[in-house]
């Protein structure tokens, strides 16, 4: 958790000098929503799901059009694993708060990143013949993530992404192991700036 606060606050000393300046300025513009759609890979020891949707929604704004902030929410999908006689299947959601970055570097064309702290909720599952019992596990962890795109209008683009999610399940220390996983996600977007 430690980690994660240090994360946070080195996020926050990194924009302050650009929050500084925008409000200098009086330009706090490019209030943004974006939306994504596309499909996740899950990478968990020797498990690997490359079938499920991807989803994620961030709200945000960019100070001068180029550095902000944001705040999203993502469905990652769900992996499966099937044994002999069971199956087990886990599902995270994760709510995410980070900063962003987009940048023109021809014409209409531009590069974005973006990256930041995530908090998880999982939903585990285990079914062995006709019984289920599922359980839900909140961890910390974190995201980071890629795109190239093409602003259509002033106010609309659309893109293509590369996002990776590092999400826990359980707790360390506790009396289950802890299991850590990343998962890919590959996705197109359209984003609305104001």
């Amino acid at each position: 958790m430690n980690k994660t606060l240090i994360a946070a606050a080195l996020a926050v000393v990194a924009v302050a000098p650009f929050a500084a300046k925008a409000d200098e300025s009086n330009q706090l513009d490019n209030f943004f929503v974006a939306g994504n759609l596309g499909q996740s890979n899950y990478r968990i020891g020797g498990v690997s799901d490359k079938n499920d949707v991807f989803q994620n929604v961030r709200f945000g704004w960019r100070w001068n059009g180029i550095v902000g902030a944001e705040i999203g929410y993502a469905y990652l999908g769900k992996v499966k694993n099937n044994f002999d006689f069971a199956s087990v299947s886990a599902k995270p959601r994760v709510g995410q708060i980070g900063v962003t970055a987009k940048y023109n570097f021809y014409n209409n064309w531009y590069v974005t990143g973006h990256g930041g702290y995530l908090r998880s909720r999982t939903t585990g599952g285990v079914t062995v013949g006709d019984v289920s019992a599922t359980a839900k596990s909140w961890n910390n962890g974190w995201y980071a993530g890629a795109g190239v795109g093409y602003d259509v209008t002033k106010n609309v683009s659309l893109a293509l992404n590369y996002d990776n999610y590092h999400v826990k399940y359980g707790r360390a220390g506790a009396s289950e192991e802890q299991v850590n996983a990343n998962v890919a996600a590959y996705s197109a977007s359209i984003e609305y700036r104001f």
